[in-house]
């Protein structure tokens, strides 16, 4: 409208006069501010020569396009406080760097990330009543709740998409499972492959999860099913930590994880208060590397000096001669010593 008159070069005031309507009305209409009549079609058509039909129709796709702007709008703002309500309780920025959809649009990237979850990511703190965290942590761990959640969104999502092509698991199989990873790690055959071979032939699922800043999560074990599934950080490149860690897990695997207690979680530098379930995890891990007949005998045989590193090195010539690995023993040794000076007898890297 406004171009046709600017085109006839015709004032908005003069034609309002002359098809008989006020001017503010006709200014409000060309504004966008007031709806087409038939009535003013009509006069359109005779003063301007343009069909009713065409102004009609005109008007329609305005109003159409005009609520399509508006629920465009409402979208946005819908996605937008999603984003915000979800950003109170966990990182959504690694959530969506990790997804790949952090180059997405606003109202794509909450689509497609309530698709990909089965649950409300708003409900999400649920996931925190599956695990014991009933915990205090060390000072000097720096320990970020959001990114602790965020990381237990990823290792559910990661287990939603998991294949469990794999053995049936049975009662017992966690202690099976537990005495072949002991024998291989202190064999040194041990890797991620055959660790991932071994929990697999006992029916048990092997995830991992990429480490996350002050998320300091080792491992994770919970039940999906009829499977058990432990997921693993590599947040060190240390074998021996590793095995230690699902060790951990397969006991409470094989004597924990109920119906009222569907998940546990271990983290660097927490110290359990109430929960001697972990205290009895890390005392079974330790007896499944060096089983205290062994490791007495081990530091039975004693060492004529003093000196730390000759203790060292006699501790790793003794267990090797039992077949215990020398970094599992050296690292037990300076765990019970609280002495860590010496690098020697470091464990194997992850491979």
């Amino acid at each position: 409208m406004r171009e046709e008159l600017q085109e006839r070069n015709i004032k908005q005031k003069d034609f309002a006069q002359q098809i008989g309507v006020q001017p503010t009305h006709l200014n409000e209409f060309i504004k966008g501010k007031r709806n087409l009549n038939e009535d003013l079609a009509m006069k359109l058509e005779k003063y301007l020569g343009i069909p009713f039909k065409t102004w009609m129709n005109l008007h329609n796709g305005y109003v159409y396009e005009s609520k399509a702007i508006d629920a465009k709008k409402n979208e946005h703002k819908r996605a937008a406080e999603y984003e915000a309500a979800c950003s109170q309780t966990f990182n959504l920025h690694i959530l969506y760097k990790r997804l790949n959809l952090n180059q997405l649009p606003c109202t794509e990237r909450v689509s497609r990330i309530k698709e990909m979850f089965s649950f409300d990511l708003l409900s999400s703190n649920e996931l925190r009543l599956q695990v014991a965290g009933f915990y205090k942590h060390s000072e000097k761990v720096q320990i970020d709740e959001k990114n602790m959640l965020t990381w237990l969104i990823l290792n559910n999502f990661e287990t939603s998409k998991a294949k469990f092509d794999i053995a049936p698991y049975k009662e017992g199989n966690a202690q099976k499972a537990a005495l072949e990873m002991a024998k291989m790690a202190n064999e040194r055959t041990a890797s991620v492959d055959n660790i991932k071979r071994c929990l697999n032939d006992y029916g048990i699922l092997y995830i991992e999860v990429e480490k996350i800043e002050k998320a300091p999560i080792d491992a994770y074990s919970t039940f999906v099913g009829t499977h058990p599934v432990i997921t693993v950080t590599y947040r060190y490149n240390d074998l021996d930590k590793l095995v230690f860690d699902i060790l951990h897990e397969l006991c409470h695997i094989k004597k924990h994880l109920s119906d009222t207690q569907k998940a546990f979680i271990a983290i660097e530098g927490v110290e359990y208060s109430k929960d001697p379930r972990e205290r009895e995890a890390n005392e079974f891990a330790r007896q499944m590397l060096i089983p205290e007949v062994t490791w007495k005998s081990i530091l039975k045989i004693g060492c004529k000096s003093l000196d730390p590193y000759k203790i060292i090195r006699t501790i790793a010539k003794e267990a090797e001669l039992r077949g215990i690995s020398p970094s599992i023993a050296v690292s037990r040794y300076k765990y019970e010593t609280n002495w860590y000076k010496t690098s020697s007898y470091r464990s194997p890297k992850i491979h």
